[in-house]
């Protein structure tokens, strides 16, 4: 496994990829720790169930933080060594670390052979259209994908993420049974009238690599709003970043690191 940095930010997505890339690490009982840096293996957000992702995260320095990171976010930089080669989370030993089948969506270059094309992006742009006409309701758009035949946008998370009052899922490539239906907006914002959500740029951060998700809130909370462009070749980009589109930053075949049971 190789740690990549997609873009600065509180932590380090790691994948798969060349062994001469591979990460050097230690194991003391309970950290996995990069040899580089001090940064040790995290489930993200604490969030320890089956498709939850798995990150670098700042280690601990003393033996005062080592303690503290030990209970951090439901032990989520605990980790056991299993007798068969796996790993597992140490609260949770019946996950254990694996690939996703498909690939995440995320944010690159506009001409690059990895962006998606949109079947229904003519949809979508007469979905705003109506909108800003009148009133009326609209019907939903599916989000399949020309340049990936068979396949479709979906959720990765059949449980979303929650954290606070706001909850959330990674979208990537998937079965077009599980589609994800949207609604292109007056103001530009992507909705997902079946989850009550909308498409976000995870962090706020609009740069080559960084992840879109869908994430909602509990009512009387407000969501950053996050606005797009359907391009005219059927692409969709971050109105904050024309230059970039929605794509993955791996081919398809390529996988993400994940825990599973």
């Amino acid at each position: 496994d190789v740690g990549r940095m997609l873009c600065w930010s509180p932590y380090l997505e790691i994948g798969c990829g060349p062994k001469e890339n591979a990460m050097i690490v230690t194991y003391d009982g309970t950290f996995i720790t990069r040899v580089d840096d001090g940064a040790v293996l995290s489930i993200s957000f604490g969030w320890i169930k089956e498709g939850g992702s798995v990150a670098l995260m700042k280690g601990p320095k003393t033996p005062k933080e080592k303690e503290e990171q030990k209970k951090i976010s439901n032990g989520s930089r605990t980790f056991i060594v299993n007798m068969n080669g796996t790993i597992s989370p140490a609260s949770v030993p019946n996950l254990v670390l694996g690939i996703e089948t498909y690939p995440i969506l995320r944010l690159v270059k506009r001409n690059s052979p990895n962006i998606i094309i949109f079947r229904n992006a003519k949809l979508l742009n007469d979905c705003q259209s109506i909108l800003k006409r009148s009133n009326d309701n609209v019907s939903s758009i599916g989000l399949d994908i020309i340049s990936h035949p068979d396949l479709s946008l979906v959720a990765m998370l059949k449980d979303w993420i929650q954290v606070g009052p706001t909850s959330g899922s990674a979208i990537g490539l998937g079965p077009n049974n599980e589609m994800l239906q949207a609604q292109y907006l007056e103001d530009g914002q992507i909705y997902l009238p079946n989850e009550g959500g909308y498409l976000k740029v995870y962090d706020g951060n609009f740069c080559e690599g960084q992840a879109v998700c869908a994430v909602k809130t509990a009512a009387g909370f407000l969501l950053q709003k996050v606005t797009f462009i359907i391009n005219h070749d059927g692409s969709i980009s971050p109105s904050e970043a024309p230059h970039l589109g929605f794509g993955f930053y791996e081919s398809v075949s390529s996988l993400e690191t994940t825990v599973m049971e």
